[in-house]
């Protein structure tokens, strides 16, 4: 679970509707009533509780075997267990008849978890490992991967973990990662892989070839994956707006997240739909035959906040797919339900559910359920050959030449990944070859006739077959064809694969790009820099992404890709940037270098070159493996402060367009060498701010020099601009002369606080709120003087900003002004948070009124304020705890207060028991309530 936004409402990380508090006691009382009822499913299904508490614990993931038997995964660290990395994970068989062993035990919490051909594959970060199923107990255990990520219980949860993974016709696995990411992790094959942040990850069942597939997401657990290999997630977001984003996953694809993702760039990807908030759990795709023709290719989503599992449909549009309908699956649910890892019975027709029976919060309780919802109308499904459980489950099967070939076709996926399997081990090359040229065969028969040669030798003995499948005139069989020539990076495919960039099917278009991308010849550049005009979304990310990758593989591209830039077509230029973006090569640098020093150049070109200059000044900190938290988005990026061979250059080309004619391309020098830290470029700057004419430079020269600290840049503020003299400033920008307060600020020119005081009084209101901060920056006795009479004078804006700005003195001589703004409503928050960064005893009543904020921040300051004064606030605490009653702000006050008390006192007898007597559960110590 995500402990942050997998949590349903009522987590202490946002504001609780009043019905939380109702839902609390609802499930604190049902939670353990093994009466509880079952949710209800639609019509024409019906629940069956398949196994509880104690037999099975705190269930994670399920999966099913072909022989019907189900494995469940218990996770008690995430609920019942001190540490969240004890080994005290089992894997539970459950058989068709009611017997149940024990398959494994003493794992890390197992989040993946599937079956193929007689063994158990399980991720229980920071293993990936394998059991051989010996009639229900794990045998033989292998480790593919001995470490994913070395700290996946950070902050002592297992979540945002890479998780469940699904089996493609390609023969790699596809596993869904949180954005814990994936740190350290060495194939069998000594390849090593880093992801940072969340997204998708491909291998070989045998533990080779790991590859980053996309990038760009928060917190899924399951991959879905459809018919034809497409793949979609379910994730949450809360940071700016709380999204439950359905995503489709792509070759290349990047989504955004973190940083880029709200606002969205134009040069990432987006959901299909946004579910809102929620908590995404478990995602499947229906691929079988035993229920009616409308749930083929459905999305089964499971959420564990909203306590449901939605079922939607999705229909083609372009190189992706839209939301055509969905619906809930379920009414009635328990206030318990807790929908985790969701899994389709061997049948086709049943669905089992983990549940977690609990909320996301740690508590020594024994709880959780495996349900099984069942189809009960007329089953659909086509027979299954004769062959194939033995086949499935890993064993000699007796099936004929003849028997596979036509399973290819059957209408259960399970069926044709298990011919397709048999078929390559047997490599049956002559009948696979006459399967893809056959246009009359059903159509995905011939996509696993494609794999199945892939699977044998990487297709070359069907190489002219799938070659010419790239020009078939079914557009799905076009799309596997060019997918497998990818794949295998054919190099004489390139110009069959280039006639496709124009295809009529914005799928096979993005197919054929990604696969031009991963062959990376020089040939496709032409016609790539062509397709860029593409107006399809996914298509067109595929382009730029095709173009990054040749030029990354071969860099002698550079100069030609970069020669879109200078392109009379705006979406060429803008496909363009998008392509040599944050791309950290020297050659690439140096042409990017040219272009934007000529003079003859086109305008917009020489901008477009230095912007994309500039953002490389340097690079980020390589990565750690530590994670960046629940809210990443929430804070700034992370500074890019790394040095790296272009840096040098980087920095001289921009100050040698500092004396450029055109004022945009000053500006970006000017910007580019404040974000890189280029404090021995502050000379230069004061002699260019001297004769600058253009406001806008003026203002980037002002914030680099305060940036940088530069002292000797003060008295050309004051004495040469005329910038503080209130007579002579009517001719100066008013944005400028903001600028040049806020900068004294930083400079803390303590001896030019006589100058600013006049501009408190100035006539624009944004110069008077400058000046406010500034002389707070500056600090001190004076600056208190300065800003006292503010308090209690002058707009209600301006008192908050003077408020705030008295705060951030840090001075106890400013309490008893603070406390009269705190009983002023209209400054009561500022004074709030002001109070608590000063720890005062005479600000107690504030400190407590503030622990009932809905305001998180808020609470910790004033959490952290008592803290400070404990000893003296302990005895007035005493005296008004009796007086707390319970509502929904007075719950995080008297945990705090109860924190508190408990950190001040080794014994609960030095808390007087008539206090102690009135607390409620609820009232728990701080840390979990406040995460």
């Amino acid at each position: 679970m995500d402990q942050s936004t997998q949590r349903v409402p009522g987590s202490a990380n946002r504001r609780p509707p009043a019905r939380a508090f109702t839902l609390f006691w609802i499930f604190t009382l049902t939670s353990l009533c093994p009466g509880a009822p079952a949710p209800t499913p639609p019509p024409g299904w019906r629940m069956e509780l398949v196994a509880q508490a104690p037999e099975v614990r705190h269930p994670s993931v399920v999966c099913v075997a072909p022989d019907g038997r189900v494995f469940v995964a218990e996770d008690p660290m995430d609920i019942s267990s001190a540490h969240a990395d004890a080994k005290e994970g089992r894997i539970i068989c459950v058989r068709p008849d009611g017997r149940r062993t024990v398959f494994a035990e003493k794992l890390h919490a197992v989040f993946g978890m599937q079956y193929l051909e007689g063994k158990l594959y399980m991720l229980h970060n920071p293993h990936f490992s394998v059991f051989t199923d010996d009639n229900g107990v794990g045998k033989d255990r292998t480790e593919l991967i001995e470490s994913l990520n070395p700290n996946p219980w950070a902050l002592d949860w297992n979540d945002h973990v890479p998780a469940n993974f699904r089996l493609a016709m390609d023969g790699y696995f596809y596993v869904a990662v949180g954005d814990k990411g994936i740190f350290g992790a060495v194939g069998r094959d000594g390849k090593r892989v880093d992801m940072r942040g969340g997204g998708v990850l491909r291998l070989r069942p045998d533990g080779t070839e790991l590859e980053v597939y996309c990038t760009g997401v928060r917190n899924i657990l399951e991959v879905a994956l459809n018919d034809e290999d497409e793949i979609f997630s379910y994730d949450n977001t809360d940071e700016h707006d709380w999204m439950g984003r359905l995503t489709h996953m792509v070759d290349g694809g990047s989504y955004g997240y973190p940083y880029d993702f709200v606002p969205r760039r134009p040069y990432t990807l987006w959901m299909m739909h946004d579910f809102g908030g929620g908590a995404a759990t478990g995602a499947l795709c229906y691929n079988e035959d035993a229920l009616p023709d409308e749930y083929h290719g459905n999305l089964f989503l499971g959420d564990f906040g909203k306590q449901q599992i939605l079922r939607v449909r999705l229909d083609r549009a372009g190189a992706t797919y839209r939301l055509a309908a969905h619906e809930e699956f379920f009414k009635n649910q328990p206030a318990d339900f807790r929908p985790v890892g969701i899994a389709f019975g061997a049948d086709g027709a049943s669905l089992y559910i983990c549940d977690w029976q609990h909320r996301d919060t740690k508590e020594n309780v024994v709880v959780g359920r495996l349900w099984k919802a069942t189809y009960t109308g007329a089953n659909r499904a086509t027979p299954k050959p004769a062959w194939y459980l033995a086949a499935a489950m890993g064993q000699p099967s007796g099936a004929t030449k003849k028997d596979l070939i036509a399973s290819l076709g059957h209408p259960s996926k399970n069926v044709r990944l298990a011919a397709q399997r048999e078929l390559a081990r047997r490599r049956e090359s002559r009948l696979l070859l006459e399967l893809v040229r056959d246009a009359s065969a059903v159509a995905c028969s011939r996509w696993h006739a494609i794999w199945a040669l892939d699977a044998i030798d990487g297709g070359k003995s069907g190489r002219g077959a799938i070659l010419a499948a790239v020009e078939d005139r079914d557009a799905s069989v076009r799309r596997q064809a060019i997918r497998q020539l990818g794949n295998r990076r054919v190099r004489e495919a390139v110009p069959t694969l280039i006639s496709r960039l124009k295809d009529d099917d914005a799928g096979v278009c993005f197919q054929a790009s990604a696969a031009l991308g991963r062959i990376a010849d020089l040939e496709a550049v032409p016609a790539l820099m062509a397709a860029l005009e593409e107006k399809e979304l996914f298509a067109r990310h595929a382009v730029f992404t095709a173009l990054n990758r040749i030029g990354r593989a071969n860099r002698t591209a550079w100069a030609e890709i970069a020669k879109g830039l200078e392109s009379d077509r705006a979406a060429v230029r803008e496909g363009t940037e998008f392509a040599l973006r944050a791309t950290y090569d020297t050659v690439l640098l140096d042409v990017l270098i040219a272009l934007a020093g000529e003079p003859q150049r086109d305008l917009a070109t020489r901008e477009t070159a230095l912007r994309l200059v500039s953002e490389l000044h340097h690079k980020l900190p390589e990565w750690n493996g530590e994670w960046w938290a629940y809210h990443p988005a929430l804070g700034a990026p992370p500074e890019k402060n790394e040095v790296w061979a272009g840096t040098p250059k980087i920095v001289a080309s921009l100050r040698g367009v500092l004396d450029d004619a055109e004022s945009r391309l000053r500006l970006l020098a000017v910007n580019g060498l404040r974000a890189a830290g280029d404090a021995e470029s502050s000379p230069q700057l004061r002699r260019c701010f001297e004769r600058e004419t253009a406001p806008e430079v003026r203002r980037a020269i002002i914030a680099a020099l305060g940036q940088f600290k530069d002292g000797m840049f003060a008295p050309v503020l004051v004495l040469k601009s005329a910038l503080l003299d209130l007579p002579a400033s009517t001719a100066v920008d008013a944005s400028v002369r903001v600028e040049a307060i806020g900068v004294l600020g930083q400079l803390k020119a303590r001896d030019l606080l006589v100058r600013l005081e006049p501009l408190l009084k100035d006539d624009d209101r944004s110069v008077r709120v400058a000046t406010i901060k500034a002389i707070a920056q500056i600090g001190g006795d004076e600056a208190l003087r300065m800003l006292r009479p503010l308090l209690t004078s002058g707009s209600t804006e301006l008192r908050r900003e003077a408020v705030t700005a008295v705060g951030s003195l840090h001075d106890r001589n400013a309490v008893l002004d603070l406390l009269a703004a705190w009983r002023s409503p209209d400054t009561r928050s500022e004074a709030l948070n002001a109070l608590a960064q000063i720890s005062d005893v005479r600000a107690v009543d504030a400190y407590l009124d503030g622990l009932g904020s809905p305001n998180s921040a808020s609470r910790e300051q004033c959490r952290k304020a008592l803290g400070g004064i404990r000893d003296e606030a302990l005895p007035l605490i005493e005296q008004r705890a009796p007086s707390l009653r319970i509502t929904n702000g007075t719950r995080w006050k008297r945990a705090a207060i109860r924190s508190l008390a408990n950190a001040s006192f080794s014994t609960k007898a030095a808390w007087p028991a008539s206090n102690v007597t009135q607390w409620p559960v609820m009232a728990a110590p701080l840390v979990p309530t406040l995460r």
